[in-house]
Parts: C-alpha cells; sequence; structure tokens
C-alpha cells in the first residue's frame, strides 16, 4: 500500500565539518586500491597517522559529549567531542590497545545501567598476522573517570565488527571478523562463549550492527550453507534470533528487503538528479538484503537498512519483515537509531549522502540532501553511523574518504 507520503528532498539548515585530522590523501586510484597490501598503507606516513575514520558515535546526556570510535592505523581510536567549544579530546586508548585494535567498528553501547560505554576492537591486518594478533578486546569505557577495563577476548584471533548488549541479563553479543559468528561474553565475569558460525565463506552476509529486543532475544543474519550446490539459492542471506535461556536460536527461511520488492509502506523519496547506484563499488554488488543497519524502537520493532539503500521493519514477535522505502540513490544506509518515536537516518555513496527523518506515528517523512559545509567546500564522502543530540543536532560519521581525512559533521535540519 503506499498510504504514506515522503517529502521532496531539502537542503539542511546547517551543515557543518568537525576536523580533528586533516590530511590530503594521494595514490588510491592511481597506485592503492587492488594493489597496496596492509603493511604497505601502514608504512606510507600519511596514511598511517591521515586515513582515519568516524566508524562509531555515541551522545551521552550525563556529560553532554559525543563519543566517536575511529578506524586509526595508530591505534589511537577513542576521542570526544565537546560541541560547547568545538574540541576534540584523545581518551588515550593506546594506554591498553595494541597494533592490531586499529578501529571501533560499530558500535559504541552506552549503558543505562552505570552510564559507561562498552564496544569491540576490530582489525585490518592481513591473515598472516593472526598468530600475532591475540583477537578483539571487549572494552568497558568509564567516561568520569576516563578508565579503561579490558573484559574479554571474546574470540582468540578473532575481532569484534560489532556488538549488541542485553543489558537486563548482563550480556554482550559480538559478531567476528575475518571469520563470520556469534559469540556471548558475560560483563560480571568476562565468561565468552562461541554460539554459532554465521557464514558460507562465500559471501559476507552477518549484520552491520545486530540488537537485542525487549524480550531478550538478538537479532542478526546469516547465509544459508548450500555446501552441495554451486548456485546461491533464492534468499542467501536470511534473519535469526537467539535467546540467552537455554540457548535457542530461530533461523528464519527470509530475510530482509530488497530493491526490486514491490510492495512496500511508503512511496520511494525523490532522488538527486544524476545519481545511480555505487554498488559496483562495494563487496555487495548484488542485493541479497545485506543488512547494513539495525535499530530498535524500544517497543515492537526492529528498523534496518540494507547495503541497497533499503529501509524496512522487523516485526519482533513475528519475524515479519516489511518493506518501508527505498531510501538511498547510490545505496548503503549504515546508520539509523530511533529517539522519543523519530526515526533518523543517513546513508550515501560517493559523496552523495542523505539523512531521512520520520516520526513512526505519522504518515511524513523527511528527506535532506546536499550535505555541504558552505565555510570549507567539503562534504562527508560516506556516513558510517549517526547520534542525535535530542536538541535538534545530528551527528554523522563519515568513513572511508581516499582523498582526506573523514570527518565529523554536524547537521542541523532546521
Amino acid at each position: 500500500m503506499m498510504g504514506n507520503r515522503m517529502d521532496g528532498l531539502v537542503k539542511p539548515r546547517g551543515v557543518k565539518a568537525h576536523i580533528l585530522r586533516d590530511y590530503r590523501l594521494k595514490g588510491w586510484k592511481e597506485k592503492i586500491v587492488g594493489r597496496w597490501t596492509y603493511r604497505d598503507l601502514c608504512a606510507d606516513p600519511a596514511w598511517f597517522k591521515g586515513w582515519i575514520s568516524f566508524d562509531a558515535v555515541v551522545w551521552n546526556p550525563h556529560d553532554r559529549r559525543l563519543y566517536c570510535g575511529l578506524n586509526s592505523l595508530d591505534s589511537d581510536i577513542l576521542y570526544r567531542f565537546d560541541p560547547a567549544t568545538e574540541r576534540f579530546e584523545g581518551m588515550d586508548a593506546q594506554r591498553w590497545a595494541d597494533a592490531f585494535d586499529v578501529k571501533i567498528h560499530r558500535t559504541l553501547l552506552l549503558s543505562p545501567k552505570d552510564h559507561s560505554l562498552y564496544f569491540g576492537t576490530s582489525l585490518l591486518h592481513d591473515l598472516d598476522q593472526q598468530h600475532a594478533a591475540k583477537g578483539g578486546k571487549l572494552v568497558r569505557f568509564d567516561p568520569e573517570t576516563q578508565t579503561f577495563h579490558i573484559i574479554a577476548v571474546p574470540v582468540p584471533h578473532l575481532y569484534l565488527q560489532s556488538v549488541a548488549a542485553d543489558w537486563e541479563r548482563g550480556l554482550m553479543y559480538g559478531f567476528t571478523y575475518p571469520a563470520e559468528a556469534v559469540s556471548r561474553t558475560d560483563l560480571a565475569t568476562g565468561a565468552s562463549k562461541l554460539l554459532a558460525y554465521l557464514t558460507n565463506a562465500t559471501i559476507f552476509v552477518q549484520p552491520h550492527n545486530g540488537v537485542v529486543d525487549r524480550e531478550g532475544w538478538l537479532w542478526g543474519t546469516y547465509a544459508e550453507t548450500r555446501a552441495w550446490d554451486e548456485v546461491m539459492g533464492p534468499t542467501p542471506v536470511r534473519l535469526f534470533k537467539y535467546h540467552p535461556e537455554g540457548d535457542r536460536f530461530v533461523w528464519f527461511e527470509h530475510g530482509l528487503s530488497r530493491k526490486a520488492d514491490k510492495a512496500q509502506l511508503l512511496a520511494d523519496p525523490p532522488q538527486p538528479p544524476g545519481v545511480s547506484s555505487a554498488a559496483a563499488e562495494t563487496r555487495h554488488k548484488e542485493d541479497f538484503g545485506f543488512c547494513d543497519s539495525m535499530a530498535y524502537d524500544g517497543d515492537r520493532y526492529v528498523y534496518a537498512g540494507t547495503t541497497a539503500g533499503v529501509l524496512c521493519r522487523i516485526d519482533t514477535p513475528t519475524g515479519k519483515v516489511e518493506k518501508l522505502s527505498n531510501v538511498t540513490a547510490t545505496g548503503r544506509l549504515p546508520a539509523l537509531i530511533v529517539h522519543d518515536h523519530i526515526l533518523y537516518g543517513a546513508g550515501g555513496m560517493k559523496g552523495c549522502t542523505q539523512v531521512i527523518r520520520w516520526n513512526t506515528r505519522s504518515d511524513r517523512m523527511e528527506g535532506y540532501t546536499d550535505l555541504q559545509d558552505e565555510q570549507i567546500g567539503q562534504r562527508p564522502a560516506r556516513v558510517h553511523d549517526i547520534a542525535v543530540d535530542g536538541e535538534g543536532c545530528i551527528y554523522l560519521a563519515e568513513n572511508d574518504n581516499h582523498e582526506r581525512s573523514s570527518y565529523l559533521w554536524a547537521v542541523h535540519l532546521e
């Protein structure tokens, strides 16, 4: 049905880049992509120090600071940003991080119990260094005392692409990389358990981030095995949910919505002129409903964005998936957050990034594009994560800019 509508795309009232490092980077297309090794990247001083990404962001209302998890080859991976002074402050993650802890990919989680931040570390190194690299660390950080505590290395030699918390049960789930699996860690004891592997070794299928609903179910995605066939089935990427009571898995046979699916609840937004899909430049060239983001509304729905730029929702009691809309023109929808029944989302590629805002109790969804800081003439190459301060400011985490250091972006829609 098409009862809802999406207003035409407009430019936000204000867009400002906040710059932590500002290196101009050279040679990506000419000599690096598809040629250099990770060791080559580390050996180049400009790329080693200057190629940073803002991979994860979270707003802390208790100290009114934004915390930023970076991709940074020098392991300087956690900063906080003060909007009042517009200054960054390093949290000195190098106190505990080793040379292989080079990013906080997804997510930075703020605990409602102790007001600490929880996150996992991820990697960029090649497999020939896997025995030297001990594995991704699950870390607790106290913003008040600025102290870190390494809770566990949940899976030796594998790293944590994302984490999801069950605060009521004191559990943290981790999705591992490069071998894809899901683990569970007891936050009180650090005891960890490998729950399941998720992939068939031919496609990358874990969710960009998973979520835990109010009943204690962890939601994520997995791949069909199909070891007996050379051809993928019609649904190669599917949903699962897991509950710690009895180690119960439910392996659904369906996945997230696809761009070609006709049935949807919202009309597609107007798209920027002259823009087309950039999926060919990603590892997700085909649209199998790869999960690019999940955000839980605290009640019934898990909202999910896909790498094809589709927004859909999962009905948690039944697991039913409903397509909402095709949102981004170029693809990628990795940034979603629900705040006071308002869904904010951001994505896009190749400098064509977009923001959406939708009151999920209404029929009006707004779309914004042309995210440019007019003072410096720059725009985000991509958006990887999103945070809101509850007072009108949206923070966008830029990543994977291959021409300069990525920036933190502050957006005011009106």
